[in-house]
């Protein structure tokens, strides 16, 4: 096992976290790897948030706590968060969750030259209880050397991650219209890649109030009528199209697309996925048929 000392940064959003924020913070000081700081940044919380983080400030020095003057929404507070965080490497934590204690040490030691590592969690109910449901049995978890897969769907939850500062601090600013999860593991599989561990090192708890859901979660996002789909979908691909990525694969793939993204039927778009389709569906959990399906689908489906 290598030994690191290297200091590591937590950031955490927070919003009104008062319920279950005290033990994620407790889970996170209780780790076995020692040398961190954590870094929270509060979203303009109005409930006993910010009280309960002071608390737990006077016994841990090393926690510090920002507050957003406006609400600017999950994606831009971790942005804030990783922009105050001075570690060498940086896991992100929800305020809900219960980190096990050697979710860090675990991490530092598998990232090895990858930007980035993620692990496994477990689904939990409200009060911490395991669903005994891990996520690799909704999600096709992998490692990632190609940013392709994250073009359709993003497999790589931000609560399991831990990245490197040089890397990340590369790709900031976060852009506004994408969750700041599909946005790393974007970068760093089209980069020098990032790795999965198949190992449950965090447990992931639902409840009604969760900022971003499961399959499963209660408060999953409705879906908008089929022309803000479309919209939303293709200034996802556009922002997409502005990282700073070295795999010249991923970057033909994606101009290729937004070059097929009009809402007509389209011979070309359906053979585009026939072509591509291993690579840019890998990330789904479907059967070969299913997949197969998906292309015919793109004959007549003009949102990805």
């Amino acid at each position: 096992m290598i030994i690191h000392t290297k200091l590591v940064s937590v950031a955490m959003a927070s919003y009104n976290g008062a319920i279950y924020i005290g033990e994620q913070i407790k889970s996170i000081v209780n780790q076995s790897y020692k040398n961190i700081e954590i870094i929270i940044v509060d979203d303009c919380s109005q409930d006993s948030t910010i009280l309960l983080i002071k608390e737990y400030q006077v016994k841990y020095p090393f926690i510090q706590l920002f507050q957003n003057h406006q609400n600017l929404g999950v994606t831009k507070t971790f942005e804030a968060a990783v922009n105050y965080c001075k570690g060498e490497f940086i896991a992100f934590s929800d305020q809900d969750d219960i980190w096990l204690p050697h979710k860090i040490e675990t991490l530092i030691n598998e990232i090895g030259g990858h930007d980035a590592v993620y692990a496994n969690s477990m689904l939990t109910d409200e009060a911490g209880v395991s669903l005994n449901k891990p996520f690799t049995s909704m999600m096709n978890m992998k490692t990632y050397y190609s940013g392709a897969p994250f073009l359709l769907s993003n497999t790589v939850p931000g609560h399991a991650m831990l990245v490197k500062n040089s890397f990340i601090k590369k790709i900031i600013p976060f852009p506004s219209n994408l969750f700041y999860d599909l946005w790393i593991g974007y970068n760093a599989a089209s980069n020098n890649g990032i790795k999965f561990v198949d190992e449950v090192l965090v447990l992931y708890r639902q409840h009604e109030s969760n900022a971003v859901g499961t399959s499963m979660s209660k408060n999953k996002r409705k879906k908008n009528t089929l022309q803000h789909q479309f919209e939303n979908k293709k200034s996802e691909l556009l922002s997409l199209s502005k990282a700073p990525i070295k795999d010249e694969k991923t970057r033909a793939l994606l101009s290729e697309m937004i070059g097929l993204f009009y809402r007509r039927w389209s011979f070309k778009r359906s053979a585009f996925f026939f072509k591509n389709f291993n690579l840019l569906l890998s990330s789904k959990q479907k059967p070969y048929y299913r997949k197969v399906l998906y292309c015919f689908k793109m004959f007549f489906k003009p949102n990805f």
